[in-house]
């Protein structure tokens, strides 16, 4: 302190919120997961789910009990993050709001995979992410503050390192810094390299031989360059009888970041792409 200068103090992040809590109340995605939890409280869920059409049972779906618990661990986790994130940015604390809602139910991929698949995830698929690090056996509360402070681009973040807020953490993650596809050409080459680095008796190889390399980006992103060049090198090889195991995860919510997607990547799988394409339901887990 400066003789004569009086120190001015900072609010801290629960004064800020406290200060704002009208404002944040009317936040969309705090709206949303207000009226959840009501709903939750008052059994509607319960009731909309038997009324509707029987679900498919897990169990033909090869998911387990601690499969589904899993799974919806990580969706929720995922939702709850993007709700405190949007809070965290009106407070001026937070600065990372690309939110993955709608994208919940990713946490399946995250199943699907293995801890040693390579994998380089779009910003959205958080849940993926999620899903991998509870597999691992990180602990939930971990994974929370990590995210936290990825949102906050903190120096202490383990991913990002307060450079960017990046997916992953894992051994075999792959961090993605691009909010479109210039993730996918990477995953190519490491798709080729697997097989590459047996062809050539590499003794440690970075990922082992039976891996697969999955991509992951939005629909919007199939109209981008990087993504072209990369599917038309993956089909090239293969077309050339070299193995290439990737698989490009594409997330089709109708809107490519603002504009409508007017039913385009139906009409490009179909058209455009030569390898094998199969469809999910993205609001079902089995």
């Amino acid at each position: 302190p400066v003789a004569g200068h009086r120190c001015r103090r900072f609010a801290s992040y629960r004064e800020k919120r406290e200060a704002q809590a009208e404002k944040l109340a009317a936040i969309p995605e705090v709206r949303r997961a207000r009226e959840f939890r009501v709903r939750l409280g008052s059994g509607a869920l319960a009731e909309a789910v038997a009324a509707g059409p029987p679900p498919r049972a897990y169990a033909d779906a090869g998911l387990s009990e601690a499969d589904v618990r899993l799974a919806l661990d990580a969706g929720l986790a995922t939702f709850l993050l993007h709700v405190q994130s949007r809070v965290a940015h009106h407070c001026g604390e937070g600065f990372y709001t690309i939110g993955p809602c709608g994208e919940e139910l990713l946490a399946g991929v995250g199943l699907a995979l293995r801890p040693t698949d390579a994998v380089a995830l779009h910003y959205r698929h958080l849940a993926t992410s999620v899903a991998r690090g509870l597999r691992a056996g990180k602990p939930m509360a971990q994974l929370l503050l990590d995210r936290a402070r990825g949102f906050c681009v903190s120096t202490l973040d383990p991913v990002g390192g307060g450079h960017h807020c990046l997916l992953g953490g894992g051994a075999s993650d792959f961090l993605v810094t691009s909010t479109l596809a210039s993730q996918a050409p990477p995953a190519v080459g490491r798709a080729a390299g697997l097989r590459l680095a047996q062809h050539l008796r590499v003794e440690r190889p970075l990922l082992p031989a039976d891996a697969v390399s999955y991509v992951s980006l939005g629909d919007g992103s199939v109209n981008n360059a990087h993504f072209l060049s990369a599917l038309n090198l993956s089909e090239y090889m293969q077309h050339r009888g070299f193995q290439c195991p990737v698989v490009f995860g594409i997330s089709d919510n109708g809107l490519c970041i603002s504009l409508r997607g007017h039913d385009w990547l139906d009409r490009f799988l179909d058209q455009r792409v030569g390898m094998p394409v199969f469809r999910a339901d993205g609001n079902s887990l089995s």
